[in-house]
């Protein structure tokens, strides 16, 4: 993948404060540790599907089982 660095994405304070508010987790922490901040899970049990996965891994910090959940599977 192309950048596999474990560095979330920049959000506005607010923006950060409101996810950790409504998930329980720090999101930018969770990314940094490869846990997932919407279950909570190891976010590398799972490996990531391609680049486009890691990228929202680093924007959301969802796991690639979560991301399917929410985004669901493509066919492709």
């Amino acid at each position: 993948m192309t950048n596999m660095e474990n560095k979330a994405t920049y959000k506005s304070p607010q923006i950060d404060a409101l996810l950790t508010a409504l998930t329980g987790r720090d999101r930018t922490a969770c990314v940094e540790s490869l846990t997932c901040a919407t279950c909570g899970g190891d976010a590398q049990k799972v490996a990531f599907r391609d680049p486009l996965s890691w990228k929202e891994f680093q924007i959301s910090g969802m796991c690639q089982e979560c991301q399917d959940e929410v985004f669901g599977v493509s066919e492709d």
